[in-house]
C-alpha cells in the first residue's frame, strides 16, 4: 500500500464531561470520508491519544473501522516509550484492520543502534507497513534526513516518512533523492507548507485541517499538472490555515471549526489542552467570513 494522497488525522471527540462521544466519532467519520481523502489516521497527536486510557483506545479504533467499513486505509498511532509497549499496541492495530501503523521515535531517543532496533523489533511483529513520524515537538527527537534514510534502509517495512520537522518542504527535497521511489513522503503541520512540500516531492500530507476536502483538492489539481489551480486554492485557504496552525490553540480552533461544520457535539479538548477564549472565537468568526464560509 502507498500511502500518499491527503490522509486525514481525526480528532478524537468528547462530551463537555470529558468522556468519548461515540456518536460524535461516527458522523465525524462519515463526514470526513463524503469530502473525498484517500484514507484516515487515528490515535495521534491530533487525536490526543496521550489523553485516552488503553481502552478508550481500543474503543476509537473500534468505532472507526467499523464506519470506514474498508472504503479507505486507516492507520494507525501506536507510538509508546517502550518497544514492548509500541509492539503490542501495533498488534492490537493490525488485528483491528490498520492498513499501517505510525510510530514515533521514543521520547528522547536518538538515532543510533537503539531506535534502529526499536522500529526493527516492531515491524518483525506485524505484517503491515510501518510510518516513521518524524515529530520533533512532540518527543525532542531530531533527526536529520541522512538519519532517518538510514532507518529506511535498515527497516524495509518503512513504507512512508510523516516529516514535520522544519522547514519541512527543504528537509523532504532533500530526503526524497536518498529512499527508494517506494517510500513516500507526506507533510503534515495542520498543511501550512503544503504546496511547497509538494514542490519539493511530497507525496501527499498527513494532517487533521477542518476542511480537509481544500487539501484534496490541492493535491489532485498538482498530480494532475495544474500547479496553478493547486496555488489558487492553497492561497484561499491559507488565512485559516495559519489560524488552525497556532501553537497551544490549533487543535482548540480545530474542534471548533468541526462543531460549527456539525461534525462534532462539542468542541471539548481533553485537560491539559489549549482552549479557545472569546477573543480568539471572534477572529475565527472574522476570518471564516473572509474566506465566505458561514
Amino acid at each position: 500500500m502507498r500511502i500518499e494522497g491527503v490522509f486525514h488525522i481525526l480528532t478524537t471527540p468528547f462530551h463537555d464531561d470529558g468522556s468519548l462521544d461515540e456518536a460524535s466519532l461516527s458522523l465525524l467519520v462519515a463526514s470526513i470520508l463524503a469530502l473525498g481523502v484517500d484514507g484516515l489516521t487515528i490515535l495521534g497527536v491530533a487525536g490526543e491519544a496521550q489523553k485516552l486510557s488503553e481502552s478508550e483506545r481500543s474503543r476509537v479504533t473500534a468505532l472507526v473501522m467499523e464506519a470506514v467499513a474498508g472504503r479507505v486505509p486507516v492507520c494507525v498511532g501506536t507510538s509508546a516509550d517502550g518497544t514492548a509497549n509500541t509492539i503490542a499496541a501495533s498488534i492490537v492495530a493490525e488485528a483491528a484492520g490498520a492498513a499501517a501503523v505510525m510510530v514515533a521515535p521514543p521520547t528522547f531517543l536518538p538515532a543510533g543502534h537503539a531506535l534502529t532496533a526499536h522500529y526493527r523489533a516492531v515491524a518483525e511483529a506485524i505484517r503491515v507497513p510501518v510510518i516513521l513520524q518524524d515529530f520533533p515537538p512532540v518527543n525532542g527527537v531530531m533527526l536529520s534526513v541522512c538519519q532517518m534514510a538510514d532507518l529506511v534502509a535498515a527497516v524495509p517495512a518503512i513504507a512512508c516518512v510523516k516529516l514535520e520537522g522544519v522547514p519541512t518542504p527543504l528537509r523532504i527535497g532533500d530526503l526524497r533523492p536518498l529512499v527508494d521511489q517506494q517510500v513516500t513522503i507526506v507533510g503534515g503541520l495542520g498543511g501550512v507548507y503544503l504546496l511547497d512540500e509538494l514542490r519539493r516531492g511530497a507525496s501527499g500530507t498527513m494532517t487533521g485541517f477542518a476542511f480537509p476536502e481544500a487539501l484534496v483538492e490541492i493535491c489532485r489539481a498538482w498530480r494532475s499538472g495544474d500547479r496553478s489551480a493547486a496555488a489558487r486554492v492553497y492561497q484561499r485557504w491559507l488565512p485559516l490555515l495559519v489560524f488552525e496552525g497556532q501553537t497551544g490553540v490549533g487543535l482548540a480552533a480545530r474542534k471548533e471549526l468541526l462543531r460549527r461544520r456539525g461534525f462534532i457535539a462539542t468542541a471539548h479538548v481533553r485537560r491539559p489542552g489549549g482552549e479557545l477564549d472569546p477573543r480568539l472565537r471572534d477572529d475565527l468568526s472574522e476570518t471564516l467570513r473572509l474566506l465566505g464560509i458561514d
